[in-house]
């Protein structure tokens, strides 16, 4: 695959959805931290997220930034001790 035909492939990302108290949902590109958005539902907030993640990236061709690849990521609880 060219260069070119690589930096124009659909990338896959992890997005990040969280519910707010406000009844909000919060979204962030886990590897494109800029990227983020919300919305008053699930599908909102990861319609919107997709924009912010294609202006993000947009900015990035724009300063010569190498655009990250998608990584694995893992979600894990984690417990700090009470005090």
């Amino acid at each position: 695959m060219s260069v070119a035909a690589k930096a124009n492939a659909p990338r896959t990302y992890t997005a990040v959805l969280t519910p707010g108290e406000d009844g909000w949902v919060c979204a962030q590109v886990a590897e494109v931290p800029e990227a983020i958005s919300q919305g008053r539902t699930l599908e909102e907030a990861k319609a919107n997220v997709v924009e912010a993640l294609m202006l993000a990236l947009e900015w990035r061709r724009e300063e010569g930034e190498a655009f990250p690849e998608p990584a694995e990521v893992t979600v894990a609880p984690v417990t700090v001790p009470s005090s």
